[in-house]
């Protein structure tokens, strides 16, 4: 195993994919199965996709924060480590093509890099 995967922290990494992306999961999860009874097709179909929005966005960018907030040193590796294993994670949950699949995945690096960006904004290099 080569020194940069040693020296990342993996229980923080654990701990933000649960938190990020397992978490929201089973609560995505729940609340289309609830929504899914209660509304008319119309209505279905708008909640569908602002789940679908909420769950592709907010777990990378969420997932990005906390990893750059937990991180003890090198808070970028940790930051795209945590952004492409969520990804593969996410991919987990759902069928797509290869072209779609490889589009989330860098969309999900970007948007952790930008919840990292967040963090690491205010805080001095070093």
């Amino acid at each position: 195993m080569s020194a940069a995967f040693k020296s990342l922290d993996w229980k923080v990494v654990l701990f933000v994919l649960v938190v990020a992306y397992l978490v929201p999961g089973i609560v995505l999860a729940a609340a289309v199965a609830i929504v899914n009874r209660t509304l008319s097709a119309d209505a279905l179909t708008l909640m569908t996709a602002l789940l679908a929005i909420v769950s592709f966005t907010v777990p990378p960018v969420a997932g990005g924060y906390l990893a750059a907030r937990f991180a003890r040193g090198q808070a970028w590796r940790h930051v795209l480590i945590v952004g492409a294993l969520g990804a593969l994670l996410s991919l987990l949950a759902f069928r797509a093509s290869p072209r779609a699949m490889v589009l989330y995945v860098l969309a999900s690096i970007a948007l952790a890099a930008f919840g990292g960006f967040i963090r690491l904004q205010g805080r001095p290099r070093g």
